[in-house]
């Protein structure tokens, strides 16, 4: 038994960078236990990872395991399980990503606004985001990756910072209180060292601890619809095509769905998915 456990230790499994690491029960416990897996739930996910690795296993395939065990438990489950993936599959246009930000920031408070062009000294920029709010005004710039395992590295946030001088030094142009960078991924070390040291405001999947992209978006409720298990992969894609992109507004106005040809059975159990998910 003990040997098992430790074979099943030493075993690497192969990241969508390409990289391998050790195979790490307690990190895929975690991911389960955050999406409100039931103890006895992970035990039988658990079990089954355990009984399928293999030296040569994905993390992607790992990840479809414990899916599909949740998906068969609790559609609701298994969507706020695909969270990270979900976003992923936004694109391939930023607009989406861009969307959730801006519902985020709501969420604080702030108006927000999507895509603004804006003057700086030397040239034109399109800011992603502008959020408002009585005397503070963010601008927010999105880095958006469809695919796991890339990184932002130091070269965004000094192209950013760079952005951020030439609207600063329009003296005729609307005045900002912080720059921020946002990303769907994760930020390299020396991204985030930089970052902080030019002033800018960093949010990545995973930074900063305690109220990164994840937990923020866990927190206010803000799943993307791409979390679903009861809308198929070409119907979100068309419904992301129509701006629309937020769980919740599926909640508040069911008609979207009979607009883009929904039928009631359909309908029904999304709804009943999406109040599960919102609600858990």
């Amino acid at each position: 038994m003990a040997s098992s456990a430790r074979k099943k230790a030493s075993l690497l499994v192969e990241k969508a960078s390409g990289a391998r690491e050790p195979f790490s029960e307690p990190k895929l416990e975690r991911s389960l236990r955050m999406a409100g897996a039931s103890s006895k739930l992970v035990q039988r996910v658990m079990d089954k990872v355990r009984r399928e690795i293999h030296p040569k296993m994905t993390s992607r395939k790992l990840h479809q395991i414990a899916f599909q065990l949740l998906k068969k438990e609790s559609r609701y489950l298994a969507a706020r399980y695909n969270l990270k993936r979900a976003m992923m599959s936004l694109g391939p246009s930023g607009y989406p990503f861009e969307k959730v930000v801006g519902a985020l920031l709501e969420k604080q408070g702030y108006e927000s606004k999507v895509g603004v062009f804006m003057q700086g000294k030397c040239v034109s920029h399109e800011v992603d985001v502008v959020a408002t709010k009585s005397s503070r005004r963010l601008l927010v710039e999105c880095k958006y990756h469809n695919h796991d395992g890339i990184k932002c590295d130091v070269k965004v946030p000094l192209y950013v910072y760079a952005r951020s001088l030439d609207l600063a030094n329009n003296s005729s142009a609307e005045w900002f209180n912080e720059f921020w960078l946002v990303t769907n991924t994760k930020f390299t070390t020396d991204a985030i060292k930089y970052g902080e040291c030019a002033g800018l405001k960093l949010l990545s999947w995973d930074y900063p601890e305690g109220k990164n992209l994840r937990q923020l978006i866990e927190k206010e409720e803000l799943h993307p619809i791409t979390c679903l298990t009861t809308i198929k992969s070409g119907q979100k894609k068309n419904l992301l095509k129509h701006s629309v992109v937020l769980c919740h507004e599926i909640a508040e106005n069911p008609d979207v769905l009979r607009k883009h040809g929904f039928k009631e059975p359909a309908i029904n159990r999304i709804l009943k998915e999406v109040t599960e998910l919102i609600e858990g």
